[in-house]
């Protein structure tokens, strides 16, 4: 069928209803697709059905919105190639900044007016990050084994099937190198790469935190605590990685999705990385929680800091919950 796109959901997805040839019906049924944008006009295929809304993909892009742009990343969806496998790490790279930030503020608006059934909730206009691309301070890669190879990226959405990277736009240089090169280093040094469904295997994920500086913290995260060829790994790494300070093994012995497990040991190097945040520094270690876009926290954190002190208010106590390691 085809369906003519109104708005971005709470979901972050496409809401779409049956198209009548002009402006989109309102009386027909609510149909959800992903990877759409205000305006367009798709042919759908329902892959299922639920009480009141249906879920669909995209079969063709008929006819598109003001919002849609190509993404720049080659393995995010895309419309004109919709079988092609697509990686799940993003989702939003087929919107240009405007309808991004507008479909943010839709979402919450959206919410406020279905869920706390206030008939025309003020929403101000989102903020912008300073930095579209590039930015993740934090990055967490699983490995895999596929068509007789060793493969590192991120999953395809909805699934567990890594789709191999050699570039993430939204990660620094410095974190895709050291994917790389871990990636390289399981192959010379054959380390058995975890096999999710049987449980089996030795790396499962490098965890990667970066700074400001340019420095880099690394996690090999392993299923067992034992590491073949530890010497020879942690020094090339170190050899082609001067701007790495700390190396560590973390072991996640358990058939679970959850990454990082309880035991960290280290391998080389610094315990923690320094990170600037406004006008104060922190010393952040491996496990640590810190919002992984630091220009934007900088946004939030001083937006908050204003709302908090307008009118000349000056709390006596403030309590820091739920938003990381106390910055």
């Amino acid at each position: 069928m085809r369906l003519r796109i109104e708005r971005i959901s709470p979901e972050g997805v496409g809401l779409g209803r049956p198209d009548g040839g002009g402006a989109a019906p309102r009386g027909g049924k609510i149909h959800f697709i992903p990877h759409t944008a205000p305006g367009d006009l798709v042919e759908a295929e329902v892959t299922r059905f639920e009480q009141g809304f249906a879920r669909a993909r995209i079969v063709k892009l008929v006819q598109a919105g003001p919002g849609r742009v190509t993404p720049r990343c080659a393995l995010h969806y895309r419309a004109d190639s919709p079988q092609a496998p697509a990686c799940g790490g993003c989702s939003w790279q087929h919107l240009n900044p405007e309808t991004q930030l507008e479909g943010k503020r839709a979402m919450v608006r959206d919410c406020l007016f279905r869920i706390a059934k206030l008939r025309e909730p003020e929403v101000e206009p989102t903020l912008a990050a300073p930095e579209p691309w590039r930015y993740r301070n934090k990055v967490q890669v699983p490995f895999g084994f596929v068509g007789g190879k060793v493969v590192a990226g991120f999953y395809a959405a909805g699934s567990h099937r890594i789709v191999d990277f050699n570039d993430c736009l939204v990660q620094p240089e410095l974190s895709v190198r050291l994917v790389l090169k871990v990636k390289e280093l399981a192959r010379e040094l054959r380390w058995p790469v975890y096999d999710e469904d049987r449980g089996t295997g030795w790396l499962r994920h490098l965890f990667v935190r970066t700074n400001r500086d340019g420095q880099a913290l690394a996690a090999l995260v392993t299923r067992s605590k034992d590491f073949p060829g530890e010497r020879q790994a942690v020094d090339a790494l170190r050899a082609a990685f001067p701007e790495l300070i700390g190396l560590y093994q973390n072991v996640q012995p358990e058939k679970t999705p959850v990454v990082l497990g309880p035991m960290w040991r280290k391998l080389w190097g610094q315990d923690r990385i320094e990170e600037r945040l406004g006008n104060i520094r922190l010393s952040v270690s491996p496990e640590a929680f810190l919002q992984v876009n630091t220009p934007a926290c900088e946004v939030l954190y001083t937006l908050a800091a204003e709302m908090l002190t307008s009118g000349g208010f000056r709390p006596a106590v403030a309590l820091d919950l739920y938003s990381g390691i106390g910055s």
